[in-house]
């Protein structure tokens, strides 16, 4: 029979893409990965990793194996959730990722209702990207991450993962309050041509704003590129220039802008929570998924004076 540490290995040597960032990540040193490699090797009679320098990759045997280990790691993490006891409350900790400066308004009112829910809970929030967040708790890195995802708004079936959809909004043009599109009911891409922009060149989000703009017929004129669509958000109130961003997305209090719809741009963010696999069962993991559930449920907040998530 396979040794289940060894596959756990074999997956964190797919994750990482080497064996000594596996070690790192397992906290091993490499010759002891190599050598439970081999040994597993030898146990499935078969080759599992290609060696090319520092560098591994899987052979089909060793995907297939992969594939096989997240099942196997989810069906372990469920049965270890059917005995754990409930009875004396919800307590430990939770590690939750989110994207502090550009996340929906729903995070901050989902963690407060978690926090009021089970006050015998640590939280311990940590900054994340969008991109980076689902790969942060298959690598249990965090036990939650809630993120954007812009486009189809079902959940996808990720090995390992669990997730949910909890609401979602549109995207809308960002522009200074003194803006003379700051009154109009909509725009178009193609008056946007001439603007001055703030972008988020590295995010899905700036990626697609790029996308929407050569699709217009020009490529936009950067002002500014920033890390986070929050900091992208405080330039366009300052009258930096203009941007892209969900309607939901927090505008810092000084903040003065406008939000405007685009006609023809009907992408919208749709904002999931994500948690292993098996876990979601766990009393700790499934209450805090309750109660961010429930939030997500209500009519949305007014807009004025809702706080920003800070780290």
């Amino acid at each position: 029979m396979l040794d289940i540490r060894k596959l756990i290995m074999l997956r964190a040597v797919a994750a990482e893409g080497s064996i000594a960032a596996a070690g790192r990540a397992l906290r091993y040193t490499r010759s002891a990965v190599s050598q439970q490699l081999t040994a597993l090797e030898n146990e499935a009679g078969t080759a599992l990793i290609n060696r090319a320098g520092n560098r591994v990759t899987l052979t089909p045997a060793g995907r297939n194996l992969v594939d096989h280990a997240e099942r196997i790691l989810a069906e372990l993490r469920a049965a270890e959730a059917t005995l754990a006891d409930d009875a004396a409350g919800i307590t430990g900790l939770l590690r939750v990722g989110v994207p502090f400066r550009e996340g929906p308004r729903i995070m901050s009112r989902a963690l407060t209702e978690v926090r009021r829910r089970f006050p015998e809970m640590e939280i311990k929030l940590a900054a994340t990207t969008d991109e980076a967040g689902a790969d942060a708790v298959r690598r249990d890195q965090l036990d939650m991450v809630i993120v954007s995802r812009y486009g189809a708004a079902h959940p996808r079936t990720t090995p390992g993962l669990r997730e949910w959809v909890l609401g979602h909004d549109p995207l809308r043009l960002c522009v200074p309050a003194d803006h003379p599109l700051a009154g109009a009911p909509s725009c178009t891409m193609a008056q946007l041509w001439n603007e001055a922009w703030v972008l988020c060149p590295d995010s899905t989000l700036g990626q697609l704003t790029m996308s929407l703009c050569i699709t217009a017929g020009f490529e936009p004129r950067a002002a500014a590129t920033v890390n986070d669509i929050g900091t992208a958000i405080g330039l366009v109130g300052i009258g930096w220039g203009i941007t892209i961003a969900p309607e939901l997305t927090p505008a810092g209090t000084e903040a003065k802008l406008a939000r405007i719809p685009i006609d023809g741009v009907d992408t919208v963010r749709h904002n999931v929570v994500i948690v292993r696999d098996g876990e979601h069962l766990s009393p700790r993991i499934a209450a805090a998924i309750a109660a961010v559930r429930a939030v997500s449920a209500e009519p949305p907040a007014t807009t004025i004076g809702v706080p920003r998530l800070r780290p």
